[in-house]
């Protein structure tokens, strides 16, 4: 359904060590799509999935989505035109990211933590982000030598199995922008990104927040310091820990919900922290 001539583009599945039926569902497209290709990779992880992606493909961008994102009908115009049009040159360009929440969303979780669910939105106009400005993986483009000169998704940060580790999207935007390349923000590149019930849950958003914690040390420190670094971060973290713990606990009595839910995944997220940064301490 895309704008694009279809000789302008292919599509390329990943099947990253599915036991479902897969297989069988890519044939079934296969059959009125002829520029779609299939590859199994049973090495799990997200990481290692996209960079099996993008080594197979004959074009020079590469964008990404998510197995539960559905490209609007321009996006794919829209992402060539930034790559082809724009200067100073972008080595990665971002779209606008709906969200498709099955049945509304959930009444408890406030806008601002939409992003937790892969929403992003900069506006109605293109434009180069600003440093503390990210992508997101249901819907972001590369140009493929650039993800071949960097050597792609950093696997110790994605997601595997029961690991929710990721960041890798920000890591990678992090050695583009140290090697110079612009990020680029293109509205007409827009995706919607499927919320299902199961991720409305409180429960689902405090495991999201508890791995994100879990993936701030790597990104911002990562492994190769002294013990001593690594005790103080986790003394750190056990003492911001607690005191937004007791937060949380004070503001819920109150019936302060929403500052309630701030504390929690402030605590959260310190959690998160310390698991790695003892995890690093131990060398694993």
């Amino acid at each position: 359904g895309q704008t694009l001539a279809r000789d302008h583009f292919e599509v390329i599945v990943v099947d990253n060590a599915s036991s479902d039926d897969t297989p069988a569902a890519v044939e079934r497209f296969h059959m009125g799509l002829s520029n779609l290709r299939y590859f199994r990779e049973d090495r799990l992880g997200l990481s290692m999935a996209r960079n099996t992606g993008y080594a197979a493909a004959s074009a020079p961008y590469v964008v990404f989505l998510d197995d539960d994102a559905r490209a609007e009908p321009r996006c794919l115009e829209s992402y060539l035109a930034a790559f082809e049009a724009v200067s100073p040159a972008p080595g990665a360009v971002g779209g606008r990211t709906w969200l498709d929440w099955e049945e509304g969303p959930p009444p408890w979780l406030p806008e601002r933590y939409w992003s937790v669910y892969s929403c992003l939105d900069y506006g109605d106009s293109g434009r180069f982000l600003n440093d503390d400005e990210y992508l997101v993986g249901a819907n972001m483009a590369f140009r493929r030598d650039v993800l071949m000169d960097l050597g792609g998704f950093d696997l110790r940060l994605s997601r595997k199995g029961r690991n929710l580790l990721s960041g890798e999207e920000a890591e990678l935007v992090q050695r583009l922008r140290a090697r110079g390349f612009p990020i680029y923000y293109s509205p007409g590149a827009s995706a919607r990104h499927r919320v299902p019930l199961y991720r409305k849950r409180r429960l689902w958003l405090c495991e999201r927040m508890f791995w994100d914690g879990a993936t701030g040390p790597l990104l911002d420190y990562g492994a190769g310091r002294a013990r001593s670094f690594y005790i103080r971060q986790m003394l750190y973290d056990l003492k911001m820990g607690f005191y937004f713990l007791i937060l949380w606990i004070l503001l819920s009595s109150r019936g302060k919900q929403e500052a309630g839910l701030d504390a929690l995944v402030s605590f959260l997220r310190r959690a998160g922290r310390f698991r790695t940064d003892m995890m690093l301490l131990v060398g694993r």
